[in-house]
């Protein structure tokens, strides 16, 4: 019976994925509920890399009478950063759930010159068009929040001709990794506690979904990866279609360390400027982003020895359609 449920379940569950309606209502529901938590907002608040990084870039290229459109306001911090520069307009497309926390927050610092507007950005529209979008739709994924297909419909509507997204540019890097011993999580067929094995779901090796087979984990929690980064993808959001992405990889790596690999290191460089990079790597800077590790069988590695692994999205912003494998 209860197998009867999921499986009843698992069929609604793709049938409304499948709907372009729902599948885009789901997302805004629980995004708009998920961000509505102050703690999300202290903890990208309290993230000084970013805090840092973004005020860096958005004091450097917002210019007086600048019109600015702030895509996914939160707090308003990025809007708040741009006033500095006395931009003449600084739309707001937002969630209109926290409207009335972002406003409280610009009376109390004297800033006058945003407009709060209420709507999902695919709605807003203005009269004047902007000369830069500022947005944080970045998720530890970096597509997992959307972030194409909301910054291009913007881009295609509300941009000037030549004008800015910050940011816009981003490498995405893939690779094998080790984890510190207390946090690393074998997949339940590899485990054997005090003499109990579970090797009798060894079946379920076929079908590691992307809920399933993705660790999110601390930066500290990383012990070294087991290869260079190898950069995968490059794209700029001012001049690319959705359609740009690539979608499948085939990766060749030499190891470079004698280790075990505990599966597949995701991060990616958030480039502002050319002087300018906020990184998620784990080993060379620290954010409040937590690091996916794409998790695979244990294995052992020697120094010299050539991998091949693949990775794939059939959408970038779903992560059910992920899937990666080691080719040896």
């Amino acid at each position: 019976m209860r197998q009867l449920i999921l499986n009843s379940l698992g069929k609604i569950y793709n049938k409304v994925k499948s709907s372009e309606y729902f599948s885009k209502l789901y997302y805004s529901v629980a995004n708009s509920s998920y961000f509505n938590s102050f703690l999300e907002q202290e903890k990208m608040l309290a993230d000084k890399g970013r805090m840092d990084a973004y005020h860096k870039a958005i004091t450097a290229h917002v210019k007086k009478d600048d019109v600015v459109i702030d895509l996914g306001t939160g707090t308003g911090i990025l809007s708040f950063f741009a006033s500095k520069n006395s931009p003449e307009e600084n739309l707001c497309s937002r969630a209109r759930s926290n409207n009335r926390i972002s406003k409280k927050i610009a009376a109390h610092n004297n800033i006058s010159c945003i407009e709060f507007v209420n709507t999902n950005s695919k709605d807003f529209t203005s009269d004047e068009k902007a000369d830069i979008i500022i947005h944080e739709q970045i998720g530890a994924l970096l597509f997992d929040e959307n972030m194409n297909e909301n910054i291009i419909d913007l881009r295609d509507r509300m941009l000037k001709p030549g004008g800015k997204i910050l940011p816009g540019k981003f490498e995405v890097y893939l690779i094998p990794v080790k984890l510190k011993k207390n946090y690393t999580v074998p997949f339940i067929w590899e485990q054997e506690i005090h003499g109990i094995k579970y090797d009798c779901f060894d079946e379920l090796k076929s079908d590691i979904s992307a809920g399933y087979g993705i660790l999110y984990t601390r930066p500290e929690n990383i012990d070294c990866f087991l290869s260079e980064p190898e950069k995968i993808l490059f794209f700029d959001m001012e001049t690319m279609s959705d359609k740009d992405i690539q979608r499948q990889f085939s990766i060749k790596s030499k190891i470079t360390k004698d280790s075990e690999c505990n599966g597949l290191c995701f991060f990616f460089d958030i480039i502002f400027d050319d002087e300018n990079i906020l990184s998620t790597n784990p080993l060379t800077s620290s954010t409040h982003w937590n690091i996916p590790i794409l998790r695979t069988e244990s294995m052992h590695f020697k120094t010299g020895d050539e991998i091949k692994y693949s990775f794939e999205w059939k959408d970038p912003a779903d992560l059910s359609t992920y899937k990666w494998k080691f080719n040896n």
